[in-house]
Formats: C-alpha cells, sequence, structure tokens
C-alpha cells in the first residue's frame, strides 16, 4: 500500500504535554520552513483567506484531527497515531471537556470549555523555546507547577488571548510571539502583533501555595479516569463527575461570596490577583461569573482552589462541615438553602457532592429528615425508594420493635421502652423512602401515630446517641432491604388467634412442666405473652375472646411471669406457638426472629447491651426475691428491658425444693420428673422390681407422688408385691422368639401363659425386649435400639434405652466442641431448649453432669464424666 506522504527530512518526538499546533510549527521552524508547506506535505486543506470555514475546515486543528489527518501525520513523523492523538484536545474528551459530536468544537457549557485559545507560562515558553503545552487550553488550568506561577491569561499588548486563530503559514514560526492580527492600522495581516510573550509578568507563588497543591490535584484526576481523594476515597468517581463537582463548588466563590469573605477561604495574595480588574475583566459573563469558563487564570484558581479547599477534606462530613460555612456566608439572597437547592448547582453532579451537601444541612434539618436522609451515616442521600419497596420492608418489621434491639435504643430513663418500641419500628420505614410519619404508622401496625412518632423522635434527638441511633435504623433498613427475612409480620399480624393456647392447653403444659397454673390471671399473661411473641404485636391487642388483661395489670403481671418462667415452661410454650404456626398453614417460619446485633457493633447507644448481663448471676438473683426483675436490673446496673430480653431467652432454673418450699404438688412433681425419669422409673419398678416404698425410700418422693409419677409415664402397676412373679415366669429366650420372630400378640402369649397382658408385657420391659408401638411403629427399630444398648460401651448403657437415644449423643459429642450451648444449638440448626433438654436428660441417665456450662469471659468445658463419655462415643460411633 502506498504511503499517504512522505516522511519528513528532519523528525524529532514532541514534548511531553505539548500541543499539535505547537509540534507543528516547531517542526516547521526546525527546518527553517513557512507552516504552511509543512501542512501542505501533511495534506492538511488549504485556507482560501482567514476565516474561511469552507469544506468543514476546523478553526483549530489542535481540537480534532480526523484519522486521515492522524495517520498522515503519523506517518511522516515516525510517531503512533495514539501519541498523534494524544497531541489534541481529543484526548481530554469525556473527563475535562465535552467535544461536538464531530469533534470539531468545544462545548463551553459543560466542564468550562474554552473554545479557543490558550493561557500560557511565560518561563515554560522562556524554558522550553517557545513550546506550547495541551493542559494550557483547559478550563481547569491556572497555574505552572513547575515555575510556580500564575498562567498568563492574554498578551499585555494587543490585550487578546494567543491562538484563537492558527498561526500564519506564509513564515516560519516563532511561536513566543503573539500571533494575533496587529493592534496598529495598517499593519501586515500575516505578522502578527509580535509581543514577546516570554517576558509577560504573572503571579510567582511559593513553594506548597495552596493554588499550586490545587493545580496538581486537578490534573492528577483529569489523568486518570477516576479520583478517590478526600470525601471520593470510598466510592470513588469519574472524573467528569469530580470535575462538575468542582466547577459547581467554583461557582459558589465566583457568584455568590461576598468579596471581604474571601480572605476566610484564599491566601491573600490570589484573592489580592482575584479582585484586581485586569484587562480580561471585560470577559466575564456578565451577572452569572463561573457559569462559562472564567476567562482569568485568576478566577478559576479561586473558584478551584475554594472548591477543594471543601472536597479534599477526609470523607463526608468533614468536607460538608466546610461547605456549611460556605453556605452561611453567601449573599443574603441565597441563604434560604433547601435539600433540593443543588440542583441547580449544574448537570453532571456526582452523588459525593450531593451526601456532602446533605452533610452540610444536617443541623437545620427536622429528625426526621436525619433518617429520611441518612444524614449521620459515611453516605448521607436523597431518597431513592419507591412507595411498594417501602410497603415490602413493613412487611419484615414487627410492630414491637424486637426486643434485643429496642433494650439497646431505649435510653435508661426518659422514654419507656414499651412506648418506643411501635415508634422505633415506624422509624424503620422512613429511611430512603418518602412515606409520612402517619403513613408509616399505619404501614408498621396503626399502634401508634404520626404525632407520638414526631415527639419521640424530639426527645431522641435531644440525645447526645442520637447519631448512632440514626446510624443504627439505617444499618438495619439496608440490611432488611437486601436480605429477606424468615418471617412475614404482615401476614401474622391478622391471623386469627381466638384458639391461641386452650385453657385445657394450659392446664397439660402446667402438669408437664411443674408450673402452677394459677387463678386464671398468669393463664391469660402466657397467654399474652405468646401472642406478642408470635404476633409483633402489643399485648393490649389482644382478641377479647382471650382474656385481655388492662395495660397497668399487664406490665406489673408479665414481670413477675418473666422472672417465674423455667426453661421447661418456655420450651413448651415455644412448642405450643408452632403448633399454632402450623394450624394456620404457616410451616416455613420459626416463631420468633431478631435481625443480628453485629450491626450494632461500633456505635455508641443509650441502651445497656444484654449480651453483657452475667448469666449466672441474673439466674441467682432472679430466685433470691419474691419481685426480683427491677430489683436484678439496679443489682447488675442495667435496664428492665435488658434483663427482661435476657429472660425470656434463657429462663432461670427453678429453685430447688425444700421443706419448707416444697408446698406446691405441680412443683414436687416436677422435681420427681427431673429426679426419676422414665426409663429410670421404668427400670427400677419393673426390672429390679422394687416396689413403690422401696423407691420412695431412696428418691425421698411419697408412694402417693410415685403413684400419679407411674400413671403418667404409662407403667401398670402390680397388684402387690412380686404379685407378677407367682404368676409364673417367662423366658427371654422364648418371649423374643415368639413375640419379636413370630410376631404374635402380648395378648395371645398371655393367654399361652395363664396370665394377663400387662403381666406380659412386664415381662418383655424386665427382658429389655422392645414392644411393639401402637400404630404400627417398626418394631425393627426398637430392636435394633436393644442390639446397639448391648454392643455399647457400659458407661454409655444407661442412656441407649430409649428411642432417639444414638441422635442424642451424637448432638452432645458435636456440642461439646462450641463455646456454649446456645452457640452449639445456632451452629447445629436446633432450639437451644431441645438441645439442652437432651444433654440434661444425658445426665440424668449417666448419673451426673457432662459440662461446667459457659459463664461470662469463660466458655463451656467437660467435666471429667464428659470427657469419659466423648471418648466412649467415639469409639461407639467408630465401631458401630
Amino acid at each position: 500500500m502506498k504511503p499517504p506522504v512522505r516522511t519528513l527530512p528532519i523528525r524529532f518526538p514532541p514534548l511531553p504535554g505539548e500541543a499539535l499546533d505547537s509540534w507543528l510549527e516547531a517542526t516547521a521552524r526546525r527546518m527553517d520552513t513557512a507552516l504552511g508547506d509543512v501542512l501542505l506535505h501533511l495534506g492538511f486543506p488549504v485556507r482560501q483567506r482567514a476565516g474561511n470555514q469552507h469544506h468543514g475546515i476546523p478553526a483549530d486543528w489542535t481540537i480534532f484531527l480526523d484519522e486521515r489527518l492522524t495517520a498522515n501525520v503519523a506517518h511522516a513523523t515516525g510517531i503512533s497515531s495514539q501519541a498523534v492523538t494524544a497531541l489534541t484536545l481529543a484526548h481530554y474528551d469525556g473527563r475535562a471537556l465535552r467535544t461536538s459530536a464531530g469533534g470539531r468544537f468545544v462545548s463551553r457549557h459543560v466542564l468550562w470549555g474554552r473554545g479557543r485559545g490558550s493561557r500560557f507560562c511565560p518561563d515554560c515558553l522562556e524554558s522550553d523555546d517557545g513550546r506550547w503545552q495541551l493542559s494550557w487550553r483547559l478550563g481547569f488550568s491556572f497555574a505552572c507547577t513547575r515555575h510556580r506561577r500564575l498562567l498568563a491569561d492574554c498578551c499585555p499588548v494587543c490585550g487578546r488571548v494567543p491562538r484563537q486563530r492558527p498561526c500564519s503559514g506564509r513564515s516560519v514560526p516563532r511561536p513566543e510571539l503573539c500571533g494575533n492580527p496587529p493592534a496598529r492600522p495598517g499593519g501586515p495581516v500575516t505578522a502578527g502583533c509580535g509581543s514577546d510573550l516570554r517576558t509577560v509578568p504573572t503571579l510567582l507563588l511559593p513553594p506548597g501555595h495552596p493554588v499550586l497543591t490545587a493545580q496538581d490535584r486537578v490534573m492528577a484526576a483529569i489523568d486518570t479516569t477516576t479520583a478517590s481523594f478526600g470525601p471520593y476515597a470510598a466510592t470513588p468517581q469519574p472524573t467528569a463527575a469530580v470535575l462538575a463537582d468542582i466547577r459547581a463548588l467554583g461557582i459558589r466563590f465566583l457568584a455568590d461570596l461576598p468579596a471581604e469573605a474571601l480572605g476566610q477561604w484564599l491566601p491573600e495574595d490570589i484573592t489580592t490577583a482575584y479582585l484586581y480588574q485586569g484587562p480580561a475583566a471585560a470577559g466575564q459573563a456578565g451577572d452569572r461569573p463561573g457559569f462559562m469558563a472564567p476567562p482569568r487564570a485568576a478566577d478559576t484558581a479561586v473558584a478551584i482552589t475554594g472548591a477543594l479547599n471543601i472536597l479534599q477534606r477526609p470523607g463526608i462530613h468533614p468536607a460538608g462541615e466546610a461547605l456549611r460555612g460556605l453556605l452561611e456566608a453567601v449573599r443574603d439572597e441565597f441563604t434560604q438553602i433547601s435539600v433540593t437547592s443543588i440542583d441547580d448547582w449544574g448537570q453532571g453532579i456526582s452523588p459525593v457532592l450531593r451526601s456532602v451537601h446533605l452533610a452540610a444541612l444536617t443541623p437545620s434539618l427536622r429528625p426526621s429528615e436525619h433518617l429520611r436522609y441518612r444524614t449521620p451515616t459515611q453516605s448521607p442521600r436523597r431518597p431513592t425508594r419507591t412507595a411498594w419497596a417501602i410497603e415490602q420492608r413493613s412487611r419484615k418489621i414487627p410492630t414491637l420493635f424486637w426486643p434485643a434491639w429496642t433494650a439497646r435504643l431505649a435510653p435508661p430513663e426518659g422514654i419507656h421502652a414499651r412506648t418506643l418500641a411501635p415508634v422505633l419500628a415506624a422509624l424503620l420505614l422512613i429511611p430512603d423512602g418518602r412515606v409520612s410519619l402517619d403513613q408509616a404508622a399505619v404501614l408498621a401496625g396503626d399502634i401508634t401515630d404520626g404525632i407520638e412518632i414526631s415527639r419521640l423522635l424530639q426527645e431522641l434527638d435531644d440525645l447526645p446517641h442520637w447519631p448512632d441511633i440514626v446510624t443504627a435504623l439505617t444499618r438495619l433498613t439496608d440490611h432488611l432491604d437486601a436480605d429477606n427475612t424468615p418471617i412475614d409480620y404482615s401476614r401474622r399480624r391478622i391471623l386469627d388467634y381466638t384458639g391461641l393456647l386452650p385453657h385445657d392447653r394450659w392446664l397439660e403444659i402446667c402438669l408437664r412442666t411443674g408450673t402452677p397454673p394459677g387463678a386464671g390471671r398468669r393463664e391469660r399473661i402466657a397467654r399474652s405473652q405468646l401472642f406478642r411473641r408470635i404476633s409483633g404485636l402489643p399485648a393490649e391487642s389482644v382478641p377479647d375472646e382471650l382474656g385481655r388483661l388492662d395495660s397497668a395489670e399487664f406490665r406489673a403481671a408479665s414481670m413477675r411471669f418473666t422472672a417465674l418462667q423455667t426453661p421447661e415452661l418456655a420450651h413448651a410454650l415455644h412448642l405450643e406457638a408452632r403448633e399454632f404456626l402450623a394450624s394456620h398453614h404457616i410451616h416455613d417460619e420459626p416463631v420468633t426472629w431478631q435481625p443480628p446485633t453485629a450491626l450494632l457493633a461500633g456505635l455508641s447507644l443509650p441502651g445497656p447491651d444484654p449480651a453483657h448481663v452475667d448469666l449466672h448471676r441474673l439466674h441467682q438473683l432472679i430466685r433470691e426475691r419474691q419481685h426480683p426483675v427491677q430489683h436484678v436490673a439496679q443489682v447488675l446496673g442495667t435496664t428492665v428491658e435488658a434483663i427482661r430480653h435476657v429472660l425470656d431467652e434463657h429462663p432461670a432454673l427453678a429453685a430447688p425444693l425444700t421443706k419448707n418450699t416444697a408446698r406446691a404438688t405441680g412443683r414436687i412433681r416436677q422435681q420427681a420428673r427431673q429426679t426419676i425419669p422414665e426409663e429410670h422409673f421404668t427400670h427400677l419398678y419393673l426390672a429390679e422390681h422394687h416396689s413403690l416404698q422401696q423407691i420412695s425410700s431412696f428418691t425421698g418422693f411419697s408412694r402417693r407422688v410415685l403413684t400419679d409419677l407411674a400413671k403418667e409415664y404409662g407403667i401398670p402397676l402390680r397388684e402387690g408385691p412380686q404379685d407378677y412373679k407367682r404368676r409364673g415366669t417367662v423366658e427371654r429366650d422364648w418371649l423374643t422368639e415368639q413375640y419379636v420372630h413370630r410376631r404374635r400378640t402380648l395378648a395371645d402369649l398371655a393367654r399361652e401363659k395363664g396370665m394377663s397382658t400387662a403381666n406380659m408385657a412386664r415381662w418383655a420391659k424386665t427382658h429389655n425386649v422392645p414392644l411393639r408401638s401402637r400404630g404400627g411403629t417398626s418394631h425393627s427399630l426398637a430392636l435394633r435400639a436393644a442390639d446397639q444398648a448391648h454392643r455399647a460401651p457400659r458407661i454409655l448403657r444407661p442412656a441407649l434405652g430409649g428411642q432417639g437415644a444414638s441422635e442424642r449423643l451424637s448432638r452432645f459429642a458435636a456440642a461439646s466442641a462450641y463455646p456454649s450451648l446456645s452457640a452449639a444449638a445456632s451452629g447445629l440448626g436446633l432450639n437451644t431448649f431441645t438441645l439442652v433438654a437432651q444433654i440434661n436428660r444425658i445426665e440424668r441417665e449417666l448419673g451426673g453432669p457432662l459440662l461446667v456450662r459457659a459463664e461470662r469471659g469463660r466458655p463451656m468445658t467437660l467435666t471429667p464424666l464428659g470427657r469419659k463419655a466423648l471418648r466412649a462415643i467415639r469409639t461407639f460411633q467408630r465401631d458401630a
């Protein structure tokens, strides 16, 4: 392929950052040739006369060079096409300026674009033999950091900006001289003004001057695609957006800031240069200085240095504090600033500057606006969520705020947690949305209203913790918006609760857990608390059919109920709640859920952290007093709300029974259940043939209590001492062959032996032959369990007698690796009460404690018996 043009006889590279016109002029000068001859050789179109724009010839080749001319210049000079393009303003297109669709013109309405002309540094022209930098043509260029000078704006003789028109092609270029048409009438058209630009005086700046720092910062941003200094560090922004921010703030300094206030922001020397109305002052843009590219370097320096005085602060809030000072100092007519006033500052502003603006307005905003715009957070912003998105968020929020979070956000004095809880729930609908306080109250369950929310907001705003409270709520809304929560509280609010905890079920639970049923009020309290846990609604919303208590009565009684609640009762009520949800076809939701309190890390909040409550000491205190909750809160230096939450999650064990305290039959029976579980009772009575009187002598429980316990366990009582032995002996091998292998019924075998079916069942239990349960439950599974018990290490055999024994032992082994049982339950995907109950059962069966429970500052450890059991379990599992 034939080259487009011949190579030049003398070739040399451009200087770093040099402009295209300067380099071509230097080339012509090096060859002592008229510039026009060089341009013709490179294939540039010929201009017939000055100002001729025929055939689409651009006014300035340094703005844009098409592909053909770029290729010609690259071939003739021996540099790459990319290097040629870097000599034109197209190199900065999209970052520091915008060009027209064809690239031939610079838009003067965007990013302070300069249509024509160039500022210059006289010292650079002197030291570089008249070579001109491309960056001098940018609206953001105002100082030479190499020679520490403010750039010159114009020729001091003709008073015009250099390089507004192409240099004459009829002579060898003299780029150090002004090429504008002569000011003297009658002079030659192509000779130019001829003034030596190397001698133009400009302001000399000392090292480290803020103007030089600002120029370095701007050029560093322009030379990259993004900026990450100051408030942009967390979210780096495109260069064009950062320059738009600088321009928007620069306009405030040029157009709004009174002259007498400049000294608060800028050094005296640059302020004096700015206020001095030199030759270029006539070029100011009327009454809107700064909306177009400032005509003078001093104006640009004031605008950009002032803007960076704000934008170089280390973060959104330090920058906002600086901007607040600017907004307070602007002219009187601009003092009415709102969150939307920044919309008039120009196009292309970054979200970072909008955040800085909101941070600046924080002191003048209402508390609800602090939440709406997230002003205390690291990234304040205007609302972006639609009404539909806020409604979806409301489905994830209970009407009563989560207890663990309420305890942290409620101040110890002044605001009652019960009043604050529904308000906090409604406040979660304010961040990033446009709903009113009244609308938020309705969406959150319609328990409170906008007036009450506003009143409590004012009280919270007076707290020193208010910024961190807002941060906590906004972190929580971000979490709710980002993740699906396991409970649909909107559905929970509208369930039919009339069948919750019927009276018969309450009596059954009391019997099973050893809880005194009370005269009726305790039952209503239990039902109300269960309603609150399931629905997320306050107890005052309990349907009348469930026996609603008035607020004062409920608060007083519920305090005592919380203290009296045992792990067994809490677990039974939890199971009741699950059954209630299942009856409403809700199988995929837990009874309760709390957002992770890890979201509160690093915040200073008014309420104490329930996790810091000494659980062991709390349980001791709870069982020492008649009305302990308020007393315990005072002793432990925390709040009632924190104590209630801890006791809901970790109820205290029932106090040991003594002769003086064991008055209630239910308590005695509960103690008997713990001391003599079903398997142990069966072994004593049926396998070892002890009488009830003998069992009473070893355990200390009366024969009446043991009789009731046997009926509860379904153990048939003998008609008299050793009665069943007098009715014949049944051998184990015969019974196994007939009942297990031949599948004969107990009734059939009893008839053959001449005894009752119940007596035959007793012999089956004596020989440890698993009985087939009603309903056709697999007999082989029960037999396999018995075989496992026979093959297990001796230490484990007492714990392998019941159904699910192997699974219980496996769970104990797995739980022993965790620092606490609650952590083990969470890690194993179990309910804490279930895991605790299973380990308690193993401890009873093996005859001693296996674990030393975790306390504050001390993780859970194994006892000597626990270590032996763990080794045996691992051996048993390995050999299985």
